[in-house]
């Protein structure tokens, strides 16, 4: 059954402008106590790291959207191209029936979901659309057409029929979100991301328990070790399934902590490959000590595939995580020059793309190249669905910056690297 959604709209109708000013102020509050914190826990005399605090404030002080943009439109539009979604989070969930029943309470049980987005007709590659007004105009906005609870059965079937009815459906991508993310976000950002890769197999979110906000980095963290069993089970049930082939994953920031630490407890375990069905691993903007990656990788061993690090050297969201962390690297920003970088490829089986020259936009943060530059995005696609024998070749890229060439080169970059002598 379809989440009731009809008698809400006039609710949503009088609160739109009361409720979108307070994001505004909800947004710039959390992230300014977050300035605050970090400052004092850093040390009140280091004007860099003030400066970058101060940066990342400007940049992410703007309205967060509210938990409407899940309500399942009145009306769908026919002429617009539709993400079909599946979500399995450790996120509690209430009243099944009630569409802002997800929170950010841990749930002691996986729960489960199908969404289906629509995308506007001037969609640009890299960017959310935000609806802005009630109705959203479905060529300007992304729009929630359906939403549905799943059982864990439910869930399964739903794998089964999508593969059974498309062989294309029989490769599943899951996306790993990061840190500091509504669950609405995570959805959207999953409808963006598939769409932009042009990737026609079964989308699936993992949506853990963040908490939504800057100042809570700690707490997100601890949700991803709550999240770790449960997205191993995740892995074992959906390997099971004999119509599944394929199993990607696309992991960010915090999200890659989670989805590494899974591959590890797993490999303890003697299935970290998952039935032979674990594909490729890309780690994007990799929020992970550099020094307790190392001892991961020599617990997880090789992977069928490389698993490929999407590094870019000014990520400004990695910087202030280092400096929260006692200022060690993060994994993230360890550019492809570095020689750690370079004998880690070798003895590791890495596969290492440096973004630091691609453009993304006006993300002042450098955080989401992996998603915000329409050429990175199409070239994961395309190495998603490419079954080229370069894709078991290690080794160390940096990614074309020029605009003219960066369409053409950054593909084969990620992909297709040349490996390292």
């Amino acid at each position: 059954m379809r989440f009731g959604h009809t008698r809400r709209r006039p609710v949503v109708l009088l609160t739109l402008s009361i409720e979108y000013s307070l994001q505004v102020i909800r947004s710039c509050s959390d992230i300014l106590e977050w300035v605050w914190t970090s400052i004092v826990f850093i040390n009140r005399a280091n004007a860099c790291l003030i400066g970058l605090l101060l940066t990342l404030t400007l940049a992410g002080c703007g309205a967060r959207p509210g938990a409407d943009v899940l309500l399942p439109s009145d009306h769908t539009p026919r002429f617009t191209e539709k993400v079909d979604m599946l979500v399995a989070t450790t996120r509690a969930v209430g009243d099944p029936s009630n569409p802002f029943a997800t929170n950010v309470a841990r749930a002691k049980h996986l729960n489960f979901e199908s969404h289906t987005v629509s995308i506007p007709t001037h969609h640009t590659p890299g960017n959310i659309e935000w609806p802005d007004q009630v109705p959203p105009d479905p060529t300007r906005h992304f729009i929630t057409t359906d939403r549905l609870p799943l059982s864990s059965r439910e869930f399964i079937s739903s794998l089964r029929r999508r593969a059974q009815a498309d062989p294309s459906a029989e490769r599943v991508l899951i996306f790993v979100h990061g840190y500091n993310m509504l669950y609405q976000e995570a959805v959207y950002w999953m409808a963006q991301i598939t769409h932009d890769a042009s990737f026609d197999g079964t989308p699936l979110l993992f949506a853990w328990p963040s908490r939504g906000k800057g100042p809570l980095y700690v707490a997100d963290r601890e949700s991803t070790l709550y999240s770790r069993d449960y997205f191993e089970r995740l892995l074992v049930e959906i390997s099971k399934v004999p119509e599944i082939k394929h199993i990607d994953i696309l992991a960010h920031s915090m999200g890659t902590w989670l989805t590494v630490e899974t591959l590890r407890q797993a490999a303890m375990k003697g299935h970290g490959h998952f039935n032979g069905k674990l594909q490729d691993v890309i780690l994007a903007s990799p929020d992970i000590d550099v020094n307790v990656f190392r001892t991961q990788l020599e617990t997880i061993g090789p992977l069928p595939r490389p698993m490929t690090i999407l590094v870019s050297g000014d990520d400004k969201a990695l910087a202030l995580s280092s400096a929260l962390n006692g200022g060690v690297e993060r994994v993230g920003m360890v550019v492809a020059r570095d020689v750690r970088v370079l004998e880690g490829a070798r003895r590791y089986n890495l596969r290492v793309v440096d973004l630091t020259n691609i453009d993304d936009g006006n993300d002042e943060s450098h955080h989401n190249k992996f998603a915000r530059s329409a050429p990175v995005i199409a070239a994961i696609g395309q190495g998603l669905s490419s079954d080229d024998p370069n894709k078991k070749q290690a080794g160390v890229v940096s990614a074309v910056a020029n605009v003219g060439t960066s369409i053409i080169k950054v593909p084969v970059s990620i992909f297709n690297p040349v490996a390292t002598p």
